[in-house]
C-alpha cells in the first residue's frame, strides 16, 4: 500500500519491492500493489502505474482530512467524468 509521494518515488518503491520478492523466490505467488497516485486521474498516469506493476489506483474526490460536505450529486458527477475521461478511454 503507497500514498503520497511523487512518481519518481513510488517507481523506485515499487521496484524494490518486486525485486525483494524475486529475491526470496516469491514473484510467483499472488501479489497487489495498492497506491494513492495523482497519477490515477489520466489515462497515461493509469498506464504507468501499470507498467510499472502497481495492480489497483485508489482515488478519491474530495480532501480525507476535512469533513465531508460533498453533496451525493456531485460525488456521482466526479466519478462519471473520472469514468468517461480516464477509465473507459484506458482499455
Amino acid at each position: 500500500m503507497h500514498g503520497g509521494s511523487d512518481t519518481a518515488e513510488l517507481t523506485r518503491l515499487v521496484a524494490r519491492v518486486l525485486e525483494l520478492r524475486r529475491q526470496h523466490g516469491r514473484d510467483g505467488d499472488p501479489f497487489e500493489i495498492h497506491v494513492l497516485s495523482k497519477d490515477a486521474y489520466s489515462r497515461d498516469g493509469l498506464r504507468r502505474l501499470e507498467a510499472m506493476g502497481v495492480t489497483d489506483a485508489i482515488v478519491g474526490f474530495r480532501n480525507a482530512y476535512e469533513r465531508d460536505e460533498m453533496p451525493l450529486e456531485k460525488k456521482i458527477a466526479a466519478v462519471r467524468r473520472l469514468g468517461e475521461k480516464v477509465v473507459g478511454a484506458v482499455g
